[in-house]
């Protein structure tokens, strides 16, 4: 999800059918090791109605042609005490001359572990990335659906992941 620092938000989760929705805030930090072949990892904290933890990794940076814009894609692995959800993600990014980065990150969830096996959806993130300390601060909405909704909330309780 890009590059990250936390603020508290509004938190809401939506039941539709076997999809729920969503919101919260994020932040996140470089991490001290990264295997991104363009140099650019978050770890991060997801706060509100998924509370989670997330490692991303770039794949790919590439200019757009605006001064300064940029798309890139990566992965993601969204980690929650009752499993984890794999994201493929692209977004773009803008550098100004202030050293900020605004982003918006799409993550497409395309995959999980224990209680998130088979789920998809996506994440759709937008923030700022702070270019000289790596660090991110940003909200999201999710959509996250399940082919056998077990009838259990999706969502974490708070300080369980």
């Amino acid at each position: 999800m890009g590059v990250a620092v936390l603020a508290f938000g509004l938190a809401t989760s939506v039941d539709a059918g076997p999809c729920k929705t969503y919101t919260g805030t994020f932040t996140a930090v470089a991490p001290a090791e990264c295997s991104s072949p363009v140099g650019i990892c978050t770890h991060g904290t997801l706060v509100g109605g998924f509370p989670s933890t997330y490692d991303f990794v770039a794949h790919t940076l590439v200019p757009t042609g605006g001064p300064g814009e940029f798309a890139y894609t990566g992965h993601s692995v969204i980690t929650t005490r009752k499993g984890k959800l794999f994201g493929s993600d692209s977004g773009h990014l803008t550098m100004l001359p202030d050293g900020t980065a605004p982003f918006v990150t799409t993550v497409q969830l395309v995959g999980g572990t224990r209680k998130y096996e088979g789920v998809t959806g996506q994440f759709v993130a937008p923030g700022v990335l702070d270019l000289a300390t790596g660090a991110t601060v940003g909200s999201y909405t999710a959509r996250i659906c399940k082919s056998d909704d077990d009838g259990e909330d999706d969502a974490e309780s708070e300080g369980d992941n």
